[in-house]
């Protein structure tokens, strides 16, 4: 049974660990002001608009990738002030300079590069020092803080909104106070080099180690399988290239089947974030129930949420399959990260997070055009392709992953018992 990680000890870290938790969600604080902006420049083509609100996204592929070579020699406490340093700059600018679209989307960029570094260094340092099922105890727990504090945060930033769109960024404010807490509360350790790992740990917490952190001989199990690592990589890829299915068509599916107004998709899609919420705080329950069939039945839960759009037309159930989709993802994007950790060596670790990360920010970006490149050579309707593929690939996914044992042979091979 694993000891809380709430503890006086631990309590520094953790502070710190939380607080970039919330930061890393604030490359889309602007998305309520879209329509408020579109209205402020109606010349400017409305996709470009919108792009304030996703460019982020992009700019984090990039800095995931960089930033996670740059961990192998960068202290967590450098590299948490240089991504709030990011956020800080990039949100607070346009209070100054919002005269056009151009100057919005640049700003967006550097705000997403900031947060993109987050979303890469927050499962190493996390790693750094936890670890069993106190590690993915504490990765759902962040995703938890990742989804519930990005639900608060737009609330608060459509609040501000009602006021004038360019109020909305005085909530990148948040990231100086972030700022503060990280220079506190954020140790300047690495997580490159393997001997510096635990050493801060008491002699008792070092009897088992991960395999990642020992040799081959010492530990029994093998260091590090690139292709188990190439797997979980893309099962967060189809995660995510699944989920963006809802936030691209939920909406025209809404609107199609006329089950409510403008709002109704942002409050459907409130029950896809919430649901991040419930499962990161219960994924240790989750996965010592499902075992071995975790991943897998994260699959099958999207398969079920793809089928309920399928088969009903009713906007309470699109809520059960918003919930039932981001239920699925969301035991996915915590689960992924740990296995990860064993998998990886420890000096490696960051650069995997780091394609991770910015694989899974392709498979939103993708998830658009593979659908709608389909369905025009399909001949059919985009809508109705995207959900009939969700639930197809979803369904594929568990089959391959159940017959081939995948998350059994990680577990049985690289995590301790």
């Amino acid at each position: 049974m694993a000891t809380s990680i709430f503890t006086r000890r631990n309590a520094g870290i953790l502070a710190g660990i939380f607080t970039l938790a919330m930061l890393s969600r604030f490359d889309s604080i602007i998305s309520p002001s879209v329509a408020s902006i579109q209205a402020s420049f109606p010349q400017v083509n409305p996709a470009t608009v919108e792009s304030v609100a996703t460019v982020g996204a992009t700019a984090a592929v990039v800095s995931a990738l960089i930033f996670g070579k740059l961990m192998e020699w960068l202290t967590f406490k450098v590299v948490g002030i240089i991504s709030c340093c990011f956020i800080a700059f990039g949100g607070l600018m346009p209070l100054a300079f919002h005269s056009s679209v151009t100057e919005l989307l640049i700003f967006a960029v550097i705000t997403g590069f900031g947060a993109g570094i987050l979303t890469t260094m927050l499962p190493s340092f996390s790693a750094r020092f936890f670890r069993g099922p106190q590690l993915s105890g504490l990765m759902g727990k962040v995703l938890a803080m990742q989804d519930g504090s990005s639900m608060v945060i737009l609330a608060l930033g459509g609040l501000l909104a009602t006021g004038g769109w360019v109020r909305n960024y005085w909530l990148y404010g948040l990231a100086l106070l972030g700022l503060v807490l990280v220079i506190c509360f954020v140790p300047a350790v690495k997580a490159a080099q393997p001997d510096e790992v635990f050493e801060d740990q008491p002699a008792k917490e070092l009897e088992a180690l991960p395999a990642s952190t020992g040799s081959t001989q010492e530990t029994g199990r093998t260091k590090q399988s690139t292709g188990a690592i190439a797997v979980c990589i893309l099962i967060g890829f189809f995660s995510i290239f699944l989920v963006a299915v809802l936030y691209n068509k939920l909406a025209v599916y809404i609107d199609e089947y006329h089950l409510g107004g403008t709002d109704a998709a942002g409050f459907a899609l409130m029950f896809n974030t919430g649901s991040s919420v419930v499962i990161g705080l219960s994924i240790n329950r989750i996965r010592a129930l499902l075992r071995h069939f975790t991943i897998p039945m994260a699959f099958v839960l999207m398969a079920l949420g793809s089928l309920v759009f399928i088969a009903t037309r009713a906007f309470a159930l699109v809520c059960l399959a918003a919930f039932l989709v981001g239920s699925g993802s969301a035991i996915i994007m915590a689960t992924c990260p740990f296995l990860l950790s064993n998998l990886a060596e420890r000096q490696h670790y960051p650069l995997v997070m780091g394609i991770f990360s910015a694989m899974t920010s392709l498979g939103f970006t993708a998830s658009t055009w593979v659908f709608q490149l389909a369905a025009g050579v399909l001949k059919v309707s985009p809508l109705q392709l995207s959900f009939w593929g969700m639930g197809g690939i979803a369904l594929l996914a568990a089959a391959l992953l159940t017959i081939g044992r995948f998350q059994a042979r990680v577990e049985e091979r690289y995590i301790a018992a």
